[in-house]
Formats: C-alpha cells, structure tokens, sequence
C-alpha cells in the first residue's frame, strides 16, 4: 500500500501547503513516524538478513533445495511484516488527515 508520496511528504513544504496541513497535523505526523521508526528499522534489518542469507544460500557449490525453500519462505515473511508495519504507519497518518485533504493527496498520486 502506498499512501501518497514516499518518504516523510508531510515535511515537504510544496506538499504539506497543497494538502493544506497545519503545523499540529505535521507535528503529529512526525510523533507517529518516529513512534513506528524502530518497528519499521527492525522489520528493514530483518528483511535485509534474510535477503542475504538467501544469496548466500543460492550461491552455495551444491545448493540444499529444501533450505532454499524454507530461506524463500523467511524472505516473504520479513517482507510481509515490513508491509505490514509500514501499511500500519500510513493508516495512522491518514487518521490525521480530513477528507478533503485524502481527496487532494490521492490526487496527487
């Protein structure tokens, strides 16, 4: 799920001053990304090892076709829970938002 823009285009002040957010909405905004900032790092990182140990694994001289899959299966898990955790952050930003301002952000994107 993407909800607008990547990154923080709250801070954006182009963006911000389209959607017509006040400073409170931003301030809070910001509240939600740093409180979800560690779960998101965690999930990033732990995506990012499983990644690896996948190529490690598929690079091996006899790969094992059963640790393949079970590695594969790890991979989709730790990007499933970074979808989740990113979808949970954008679903609390979205909260700070009125109506007209979603219908303006979806237009933008």
């Amino acid at each position: 799920m993407q909800f607008g823009p990547p990154g923080r285009w709250w801070d954006d002040r182009a963006t911000a001053k389209s959607l017509r957010l006040t400073p409170e909405q931003q301030t809070r905004m910001d509240a939600i990304f740093e409180q979800n900032r560690g779960a998101l790092q965690a999930r990033y990182d732990g995506l990012q090892q499983a990644e690896l140990q996948l190529d490690e694994l598929s690079k091996s001289p006899a790969p094992d076709e059963a640790a393949l899959d079970a590695q594969i299966d790890r991979v989709a898990h730790a990007r499933a829970e970074l979808e989740k955790a990113n979808t949970h952050l954008l679903l609390q930003i979205r909260r700070e938002m009125d109506a007209e301002q979603i219908k303006r952000l979806e237009k933008m994107h």
